[in-house]
């Protein structure tokens, strides 16, 4: 007789790279933090730190699950080891994420994540000398007809960002350090004015958070207003691009200017002074070759377009009827003025006669008519004018109040603004969908908002410590063409993890699961857990 076969049914929880990620979010503090500010009411099992860690898992899970699916999103997760207790996917339910962001709305969103982040800097002791601020908005579907009470922002139609005309939307203001992690964020209209919001958020950060000195400030031109530099203090340094709006810019930008080449072959710069809103400032010009080519080539599809635009226009102009001579001139001054790259090569005016009955044809030979006159002008390019703007090409002036910078380390500060840019390409990657959530309430936007930020600087955070140590040990890792390099993105050594996971083993007939191990842990992954320390380790155990 031979002997019944038990069988057991092996299967996988996914664990990839959350591992990475609940290790920087345990070593920061975080869920603790939240849990003291929000304590749990009620019966249910997760507290609203828990929600948190769970969001942030979701929003860096890069897997383009929306909020809707979020408990779906954890079903084949190993939770017992992200979260530290017996927790289910059943526990994550839209009431229960609601729950957590109407604790986070209560408490005041840019509140909390400013307690967080001092925290974090305390952890980390990381320093800043200069700051970059920046707006961005986001598409959400919805109404929102009725706000929170007390309201805080409209979710509003404003100008896209993201090209979606047709959706509401809200804004974020955000400060960041040199690498790129948040320090403030503002919740912001969908329709707000970065001329405003730009200096008010600088206002606010100022008075909640301890800077050293000096703060150097690096904005784009929407900050350069009179306003805005007058509302600094000697302690503050900005540096910005100066918009092509100010008059003094332009014509700085036309003249024959002696440029000094740089060490860097690419630029060379002219320095002057400005006191553009009544505050002392170096302005430097700077001259960039490679700009110059890409807008050569811009200004030579705009000519030939320009051109064809004018030509038709010109052939409408000569067309038209005027019951004089002097309006005939008149309209030729004021037509030709809205095209300032071209000019009259003659200009006249002859007259016709038109049937009075407004019939078309030639009148006959005793048929009433009437006298009209009409334009016959040619135009010509403006080539001084033409000139001018190839005069211009791969200029820009960028101010700083700080006259002692150097024109390298002025233009090095600004070029930095990108770590700021690079934050919003990722809150607007499509992993975290926003345009597709529907949350009803304003508040559970603003919520989600400040939780996005959140993910950020985790994200920021961790990429930053992983180039950091991988440097202190003279490591590398290679990239996606197989190279070496000491400056991954986090996101691809995320990758390294795909398919790492808890095996797991079910006895149908003891009805019990055994944990067997961890599958698919290479070298490569181990070495990266060994950078990111101890904490980490635990995940991969």
């Amino acid at each position: 007789m031979v002997s019944e076969q038990v069988i057991l049914k092996s299967f996988t929880k996914r664990l990839d790279h959350l591992g990475i990620i609940a290790a920087l979010v345990e070593e920061l503090g975080i869920v603790d933090l939240v849990n003291t500010r929000l304590p749990k009411l009620g019966h249910h099992t997760l507290t609203h730190g828990d929600v948190v860690l769970a969001l942030i898992l979701n929003g860096l899970g890069f897997t383009q699950r929306r909020l809707y699916l979020f408990s779906a999103w954890f079903e084949n997760k190993p939770l017992e080891r992200l979260f530290g207790k017996d927790v289910t996917a059943v526990d994550f339910t839209d009431d229960v994420l609601g729950r957590t962001l109407d604790a986070i709305k209560e408490y005041g969103p840019e509140r909390l994540y400013q307690e967080i982040i001092s925290q974090i800097f305390l952890v980390t002791q990381l320093g800043y000398h200069q700051v970059h601020l920046d707006t961005t908005n986001f598409s959400v579907h919805g109404a929102y007809d009725t706000p929170d009470t007390p309201p805080t922002i409209c979710i509003t139609k404003g100008y896209p960002k993201d090209g979606r005309w047709e959706l509401n939307r809200f804004g974020l203001g955000l400060i960041v350090n040199q690498v790129g992690i948040p320090l403030f964020m503002r919740l912001l209209s969908g329709n707000s004015d970065d001329k405003v919001a730009l200096p008010e958020m600088l206002a606010r950060f100022r008075s909640q958070v301890e800077f050293p000195e000096p703060l150097y400030c690096i904005a784009d031109s929407a900050f350069y207003t009179g306003d805005s530099l007058k509302r600094l203090d000697k302690k503050t340094f900005f540096v910005t691009l100066v918009p092509g709006t100010v008059g003094e810019q332009q014509a700085l930008l036309c003249q024959d200017l002696p440029f000094t080449p740089m060490a860097d072959p690419r630029y060379s710069f002219f320095e002057t002074e400005s006191k553009y809103g009544g505050v002392q400032q170096k302005w430097v010009v700077y001259h960039s070759a490679a700009n110059h080519t890409k807008q050569e080539k811009t200004l030579e599809k705009r000519r030939s377009k320009e051109e064809e635009k004018i030509g038709k226009a010109l052939t409408h102009l000569n067309n038209r009827e005027f019951a004089c001579e002097a309006d005939a001139l008149a309209e030729a001054e004021r037509w030709i003025q809205t095209y300032p790259l071209y000019e009259f090569e003659s200009v006249s005016v002859v007259t016709r006669r038109k049937r009075s009955s407004g019939r078309r044809g030639r009148p006959k030979k005793d048929e009433v008519t009437e006298r009209v006159y009409v334009l016959a002008a040619t135009i010509r390019p403006n080539e001084a004018a033409w000139a001018a703007e190839q005069a211009v090409l791969g200029r820009f002036v960028l101010a700083t109040n700080d006259l002692t910078l150097s024109a390298t380390d002025l233009l090095a500060q600004y070029k930095n603004q990108d770590v700021v840019e690079r934050g919003f390409r990722f809150l607007n990657d499509s992993n975290f969908g926003i345009s597709d959530v529907f949350l009803k309430k304003v508040g559970r936007v603003e919520a989600l908002g400040m939780m996005m930020t959140l993910m950020l600087a985790v994200y920021s955070l961790g990429e930053y410590r992983l180039r950091e140590r991988l440097a202190q040990r003279g490591m590398t890792v290679l990239n996606q063409i197989g190279k070496p390099t000491a400056k991954p993105t986090l996101k691809w050594v995320m990758t390294f993890f795909d398919g790492v996971g808890e095996l797991h083993r079910y006895d149908p007939a003891t009805d019990t699961v055994q944990y067997e191990g961890i599958l698919n842990m290479s070298k490569r992954c181990w070495d990266v857990v060994e950078t990111f320390g101890p904490i980490c380790k635990k995940y991969y155990a």
